[in-house]
């Protein structure tokens, strides 16, 4: 389905949905390359890309990531809106669901002390709980009026809070909120068990018992080798299996202001920006296998198995996803935003346009590495998908 607008931009509506393209006026090819030979002085040739100004081609073609970002910034910011912030107050706002069961602690419940030691906000809770090598801590509750004193166990405890898709932990069906128990038969005292296990594995298949939902479920688990960022700003590749731990309860949430929604929006986008910068810089290091890259197969995948951790993980990805195109297309490659960019610089530089024979080769260069490219990510995402449908 297609329409023309008022000014005469032409709108057309896909079928299918992967992606978007955009052809300037006067483009008679990907190369922007204008095939019919039309004199200077026409008039009409005001309202064609390539006989356009410098600085507004420059704006032209950075509208595309820019909005990639803006819509990143939008989605993260309302994903913080919808979620809420934490409150400091040392007051318990959500509970686990076996701990809860397990223990004597209650929601709204408030924590004057722990050890001993005087509590004024959620924060000093785990400052305290750091400090201390011991496996359970005396906590000092006050709850409707009445003080009372608990023991809770390492805060840190084996939860799962978030999964990676297209992990291990998703290819053996974990789900948020479950809880290890025991790995190879061992029980786990805290998360720091299960990271041990998991990174000496050497990625043979490990018997999990795992609790949901007031059962306790057996599964199998095969870690895999794949890079994350250490303490020094380096990748290194070690066992995983994609999830990230919790504690035991959590503080209230609030609302944030919308200002604060935006600056977080912003502080998300960069990161993901950051993260993709250091992903090339591993690959070209070496630190990174090229192996973990992945095509339109599996971003569909991926986008399929967020929605198995609900909708905010499901547009947190789409937010992700939005920002990936953007610093992808600001590459500079030849058919990319970037390679637009690099040709308009060196227009800027020489004071000249390129001549066709260079568009031309640039051009086919670029579609020549990104089909290539193309074909690798596919190759990976169906190795993947192989590796997923026979778990």
């Amino acid at each position: 389905m297609s329409f023309k607008d008022k000014k005469g931009t032409e709108w057309q509506f896909a079928v299918i949905p992967l992606g978007g393209f955009v052809k300037f006026s006067g483009d008679d090819n990907p190369a922007s390359i204008n095939t019919v030979a039309v004199g200077k002085s026409d008039a009409s040739h005001s309202k064609q890309f390539n006989e356009s100004p410098l600085l507004s081609r420059f704006f032209t073609v950075l509208a595309g990531p820019f909005a990639n970002f803006v819509f990143s910034i939008f989605i993260f910011s309302a994903i913080l809106i919808f979620q809420g912030v934490s409150v400091n107050d040392p007051i318990i706002g959500k509970i686990n669901n076996f701990y809860e069961a397990k223990f004597d602690i209650k929601v709204n419940d408030k924590i004057l002390e722990v050890d001993g030691q005087k509590v004024a906000s959620f924060s000093d809770i785990f400052s305290i709980i750091k400090k201390s090598d011991v496996e359970t801590s005396r906590f000092t509750i006050e709850r409707d009026s009445l003080v009372k004193e608990i023991e809770l166990p390492y805060l840190l405890q084996p939860i799962v809070e978030s999964i990676e898709p297209l992990s291990a932990a998703s290819l053996a069906g974990l789900h948020i909120g479950d809880v290890f128990l025991t790995i190879e038969e061992k029980k786990l005292r805290n998360f720091n068990d299960l990271k041990e296990e998991i990174t000496q594995s050497k990625g043979r298949s490990l018997r999990i018992t795992i609790f949901r939902d007031g059962k306790v479920l057996q599964k199998s688990i095969q870690p895999t080798l794949s890079p994350i960022e250490n303490k020094k700003g380096d990748y290194e590749a070690i066992y995983r299996i994609g999830v990230a731990g919790g504690p035991i309860f959590y503080p209230p949430k609030e609302t944030p202001s919308l200002w604060k929604a935006l600056i977080f929006g912003v502080e998300a986008t960069t990161g993901v920006i950051t993260a993709s910068f250091k992903g090339i810089q591993g690959i070209i290091k070496g630190h990174v296998d090229p192996k973990h890259l992945s095509g339109p197969i599996g971003i569909a995948h991926a986008v399929t198995d967020s929605i198995k951790s609900g909708l905010l993980a499901f547009l947190s990805l789409i937010a992700i996803i939005s920002t990936g195109i953007g610093f992808v297309n600001l590459l500079p490659i030849p058919i990319l935003d970037g390679g637009h960019i690099l040709m308009l610089f060196y227009e800027y530089v020489s004071r000249r346009k390129p001549t066709e024979a260079i568009i031309r080769f640039s051009m086919i260069f670029g579609l020549v590495l990104l089909l290539s490219l193309l074909t690798f990510t596919t190759f990976n995402d169906i190795s993947r998908l192989v590796l997923f449908l026979n778990f």
